[in-house]
């Protein structure tokens, strides 16, 4: 049995590559320290060296933290001695964050991890059916997970008694939207998807498709260091990791990474002020301005619910279809099978994944002190 063949998609009549098709018999797997690579012949595995693989992960990624955040406070300090002007600005706001990740932080990171050996999962199709399902399920899963971020951190304000502001809306500007588009829809999927999908993911998916996804989107979820964002950053890391494992195709990842962050962001920006100017209509009771409102903004009005409905059907969606299509979703073990009692001591207990722990749990701690 070949253990590297993960899984096909059901859209027999798209065809974007390979369909081979194999189920992973998980009973197979015992608790010893043994893997069991194709032609079924037991190896022990390596423990420590493992550990050192994950080890060096995480302080790859706890540094990248670290220098992107002490990047990002210079350059601010920097350019507000310097262009006080320009610290203001829709522009400063949307390359801070890009500069101080991927052209200070980045390069450390790929050294770090240099040592790593790299292999991108094996090219799979995806049917076309089968992308939009997984579209629509990672627009539920985002939405469900900022559900879950907005009411923990409502608990948090009302427990902390201070009003927290969500960091994401701060680099919006409506006068200026096609500045955001560019970072958000653009340059951020591009970016993040190499960078917590393909680095993480090539690195890891010989440990099997249960490590390698739950890492990068743990790792996706936390480097975003809110709890705002943390939920569906992580929900959406599950499925984004998924569809990269299965596939080999990051291009498909920054695709629906590209289009969520369009209708998250700018798309629900752009409708954000007429919502409010309705509300304050309805609130008034001035039929007539409410009359000649509808009038004018029917079409924004008609998007605005239809994008609504889809909201909360994209939300059943999530909940329903990987139930019903659960035999589909297939896990393969990897070239190198971690017993399952020793998976988090391995992928966890180490050094470098505790240090990178750590630091997130500080950047956390530090954006629920009240300033």
């Amino acid at each position: 049995m070949n253990y590297n063949d993960y899984n096909d998609y059901n859209n027999q009549n798209d065809s974007f590559g390979d369909d081979t098709k194999e189920k992973i018999n998980f009973s197979e797997w015992g608790d010893d320290p043994y893997t069991y690579p194709g032609d079924g012949a037991p190896v022990l595995i390596d423990e420590a060296k493992e550990k050192k693989n994950f080890s060096r992960l995480g302080f790859g990624y706890a540094l990248f933290s670290v220098i992107s955040l002490a990047a990002s406070l210079i350059i601010q300090l920097a350019v507000l001695r310097l262009a006080p002007d320009f610290y203001q600005t829709t522009l400063f706001m949307n390359i801070l964050s890009p500069i101080s990740l991927y052209i200070f932080a980045l390069p450390v990171l790929l050294i770090i991890i240099s040592s790593s050996e790299a292999k991108a999962p094996p090219k799979r199709r995806m049917g076309f059916g089968a992308f939009l399902v997984f579209l629509i399920v990672s627009f539920g899963c985002m939405y469900i997970g900022s559900y879950i971020g907005n009411f923990t951190m409502s608990v948090i304000s009302s427990v902390m008694n201070y009003d927290y502001s969500n960091a994401l809306n701060s680099i919006i500007d409506y006068d200026n939207l096609w500045i955001t588009a560019i970072f958000t829809v653009i340059v951020a999927p591009i970016a993040e998807e190499l960078v917590f999908r393909k680095l993480i993911i090539d690195r890891t998916q010989k440990y099997g498709g249960f490590v390698c996804v739950l890492l990068s989107a743990l790792i996706f979820g936390l480097m975003h260091g809110n709890l705002y964002q943390f939920f569906y950053c992580f929900f959406l890391g599950l499925i984004l990791g998924y569809i990269y494992y299965s596939t080999g195709k990051i291009h498909l990842t920054i695709v629906i990474h590209a289009i969520i962050n369009f209708f998250g962001s700018i798309f629900s920006a752009w409708l954000s002020p007429i919502a409010e100017k309705m509300l304050e209509l309805t609130e008034s009771s001035d039929t007539e301005a409410y009359i000649e409102f509808l009038s004018e903004h029917g079409l924004e009005l008609l998007l605005m619910s239809g994008f609504s409905i889809f909201i909360y059907a994209s939300m059943l969606a999530a909940i329903i279809l990987p139930i019903v299509l659960r035999k589909k979703i297939v896990l393969a073990r990897g070239e190198i099978t971690i017993p399952k009692n020793r998976i988090f001591k391995v992928v966890f207990l180490n050094a470098g994944i505790l240090v990178m722990l750590i630091v997130y749990a500080l950047e956390f701690a530090l954006n629920l002190l009240p300033l």
